[in-house]
Order: structure tokens, then C-alpha cells, then sequence
């Protein structure tokens, strides 16, 4: 008998071993991404005043950090890449197992959809991390009408598990997410054209609307301000009807929105990191300092700046500031470090020679260089059109722009033969040197 109890107690173990190495080698073999962003979200859910809901739009576009560091707002971006506004809802369901935020951000990009789920990669980043539970298990449900199509989300191990070879270091570690959920683009892209805003709405309702309708009915229910936005891009006659109807809805329930297309926030030539969809880090930052001022205006939102509970934040600031340096630091493309560049962190010099490359692509180059300044520049076409050497002083300590052309020379400037730009960029806090880049032919990375 007692042998008998004995082998009976081994067996369990085993079963219980059997099920712990194969949870191990799910998570393991998974992408890292959707369980670190994840888990950081529910390790401090707690402090998370504010929450970020949308697709990839909203992840590119309002930077908690930002957020953080000009108005003391404590966010999180939980925004998901390919989110249709279905999978939307139940990520918000899932964030308020966790968070009790005073106020809930959606933005309505692809209310017109009559889809439930996304791509399969982009439905696993989106649920990937959460545990199996009652919440994700009516989510798989609710979104994926054939059975045979939810083992994977079920159980991911089933998809992932090719990984297996592939793995590396990194697969072993987690990795924080210095962005509070969200991510900045680093391209910068000439657009296509936007579409004209239409007349009239003629949109009918289709899936996405039930399900922001429903968003809007459960924030309500919970007494959590919410607030709808449509982000901006350069928007086909579909997107423009997307932004009516979703300002039609926000009407009939009472709710703020901000419909991006109809607001000069950003400049589109200079801010979008894809020709028909993204914002880049410029346009982020814009969008992310409007509705910063919007919240401030319009709701009682804490500012957690200085209190013992949020020191860490601090911190975790400090953190994203030395990840956008060091992306900076990496640009080899003058668009993207002038793009990069446009930013109140930094202050910089500019020199441009009146010989250089960029002279005959003013089109693109110029609003660049403009956007730095923040469309404070005044010779800069004159030094375009004639030729001229060029010189910029953007100081963000003091909020002063300088110019001169010619012999207005503003700075020292070390001669290089085919260095056609050449920037300095400085802390704008204390006038530390973070970087010096020379760009030459092709306006890439000069190297002597």
C-alpha cells in the first residue's frame, strides 16, 4: 500500500514537473515584447492615472514620458499595433482588471472596419501576455468565431515553438520598456496626399462602432473620463469618414473628442514616418504636448511630480532620455537625426555651407530645419535662394532662436571638404555637448 501511495505522490510530481517545463518553454519561446510590456503595466498598475487605448497609431503617437516630465501625469500606453477597435475593447477590459485610472484616452481609428480581429501576429502581441483566465478566455471567444482558430491563443506554444533555434540572450532577460507602452518611430517619410475633408458623413455602422459604443458605455459605468480621439495622418476619404462618424458617437453619449484631421497640430511633411499611416518621433512629441494641455485644461488629473510614491519615475525618465540620445547618436541620415532633433530636450548649432547638396532640395530639407526651430526660422529661405553659408542657434533653455547667413557667422566652424551640415547638440538643462554629426554627400553620415 505504502508503495503503492508512493508512486501515486511521483507521478503527481512528474505531472507537475511536465506542466511547469511547458509553461517555461511557452513563455521562453514566445516573443519577449507582449510579456514585458505586459508585466510592467500590471507591476504598477496602482500609480496609472490615465490609460492610452487604440492601435499602432496611439503606440506612436502620445509618449507617457513626455507626459510625465511636463505635466507630472502618471500614464501608460496599453495602445496595441494592428488593434482593431474589437480587440481594443477587451484590452481595456483586461487593463481595468488590473488599473482604476481616473481617465481612459481611445483614439477611433478603424471604427469603419467590420473585422473583430486583427493579423495573427499582431493578436498575439496583444494577448501574449495576459494570463489564461476567465477575461482572456471570453476575449478568444468573442473575437475568433471558429473554434479550430483559437487553440493558439489558448496556447501560444503551438505557434511559437519553432523559436526554440532562434533563441538568444535577450530571450532570457527582460527588457523594460523605457516608453511606458509606448514606441517612437525613427523615419522620416514625404507623405501622400490627404484626402479632403467630405461634405458630409455617409458612413454606415459596422462592428468597430458597436464595440467603441460599448467602450464609451463601460467607462461611463465606472465613472472613468474618457476622452476619443482620431490622431493624425494623411487620411483617405474613408479615414475622414472613420473621424465623422466616431464625432457623431462621441455627440450622442456626451463625450469629448478631438479629431486630429481638422487641427493643425503637426506638419505632416515633416512628422510621419510611413507615406500613408504612422507619426514619427516629431509628430509624437506634438501630438503628446496638445493633449497634455488638453487634459490640464479640461480634468482634474494629479501632478505626481515630487512625491515619494513616483520617485522612481524620475528615474525612468532619465532612462528614456539616454534611450532617445543614444538612438541619436545612431542616426546616419541627416532626415532622421533633424527629425530627431526637434525635440525641447535639446538645444543645438547648426551650420549648413552655402555650397551643400541641401540647397537644391529645399522641398524636403527646408521644413526640416524649420520644425527644429519650431517654425521660428526667418533667413533661411534667403540662404537657400542665394547660396549662402547658413548658421542656426536653437537654445530650448531660454527659448531664443538665432540666424545668420554669409559672414553672420554665430559660431566656430572647423573646415571640412565635404561636410556639407555640420550640428552640435546640447543638453538644453545644463549646455552639455551630447553630440557632434557632419553630414556630407547624399546628406549621409560624414566621416573624414
Amino acid at each position: 500500500m505504502k508503495r503503492k501511495w508512493k508512486g501515486v505522490f511521483w507521478g503527481c510530481m512528474g505531472v507537475v514537473f511536465l506542466a511547469v517545463g511547458i509553461c517555461f518553454l511557452t513563455k521562453l519561446t514566445a516573443p519577449r515584447n507582449g510579456y514585458d510590456k505586459y508585466k510592467e503595466f500590471v507591476d504598477e498598475s496602482d500609480m496609472y492615472d490615465v490609460l492610452f487605448f487604440g492601435n499602432s497609431h496611439m503606440a506612436n503617437a502620445v509618449y507617457p514620458m513626455e507626459l510625465w516630465h511636463n505635466y507630472g501625469v502618471a500614464s501608460y500606453n496599453r495602445a496595441c499595433f494592428g488593434a482593431p477597435l474589437p480587440v481594443t475593447y477587451w484590452v481595456m477590459m483586461d487593463a481595468l482588471d488590473y488599473a482604476q485610472p481616473d481617465m481612459v484616452v481611445v483614439d477611433c481609428y478603424s471604427i469603419g472596419k467590420e473585422e473583430k480581429a486583427g493579423a495573427d501576429g499582431m493578436m498575439h502581441a496583444a494577448m501574449d501576455g495576459m494570463p489564461l483566465n476567465r477575461r482572456k478566455i471570453r476575449m478568444i471567444q468573442d473575437l475568433l468565431d471558429d473554434p479550430k482558430d483559437r487553440l493558439e491563443y489558448y496556447w501560444n506554444f503551438a505557434v511559437y515553438h519553432d523559436r526554440w533555434w532562434d533563441l538568444d540572450q535577450e530571450d532570457f532577460e527582460r527588457r523594460d520598456n523605457l516608453q511606458k507602452g509606448a514606441q517612437i518611430a525613427f523615419e522620416v517619410v514625404s507623405p501622400q496626399e490627404m484626402a479632403p475633408k467630405p461634405a458630409e458623413l455617409v458612413e454606415t455602422e459596422k462592428v468597430g462602432a458597436v464595440y467603441l459604443r460599448q467602450i464609451i458605455e463601460e467607462c461611463q459605468k465606472r465613472d472613468i473620463d474618457i476622452l476619443l480621439t482620431y490622431l493624425p495622418f494623411p487620411a483617405t476619404e474613408d479615414a475622414w469618414q472613420e473621424a465623422l462618424l466616431a464625432e457623431q458617437i462621441a455627440g450622442e453619449y456626451g463625450v469629448p473628442y478631438i479629431n486630429f484631421l481638422d487641427k493643425q497640430v503637426v506638419d505632416l511633411e515633416t512628422d510621419c514616418s510611413d507615406k500613408d499611416s504612422h507619426l514619427n518621433g516629431s509628430g509624437g512629441r506634438k501630438v503628446t504636448e496638445y493633449i497634455g494641455e488638453y487634459i490640464g485644461k479640461h480634468y482634474v488629473i494629479a501632478d505626481h511630480r515630487g512625491e515619494e510614491m513616483y520617485a522612481g519615475w524620475d528615474e525612468d525618465y532619465r532612462c528614456y532620455m539616454d534611450y532617445k540620445f543614444e538612438n541619436m547618436k545612431h542616426m546616419e541620415t541627416l532626415e532622421k537625426y533633424l527629425a530627431m532633433l526637434a525635440d525641447p530636450a535639446f538645444s543645438c548649432c547648426i551650420y549648413v555651407d552655402g555650397n551643400a547638396a541641401i540647397w537644391q532640395q529645399n522641398e524636403r530639407y527646408l521644413p526640416l530645419f524649420d520644425n527644429v526651430a519650431d517654425g521660428r526660422t526667418e533667413k533661411l529661405e534667403e540662404a537657400a535662394a542665394s547660396g549662402k553659408d547658413y548658421f542656426l542657434v536653437v537654445d530650448n533653455g531660454t527659448g531664443k532662436v538665432q540666424e545668420g547667413i554669409g559672414g553672420e557667422r554665430l559660431f566656430a566652424v572647423e573646415e571640412k571638404g565635404g561636410a556639407d551640415v555640420q550640428i552640435t547638440v546640447m543638453n538644453r538643462q545644463d549646455g552639455r555637448i551630447l553630440d557632434e554629426k557632419s553630414f556630407g554627400n547624399g546628406l549621409k553620415l560624414y566621416t573624414e
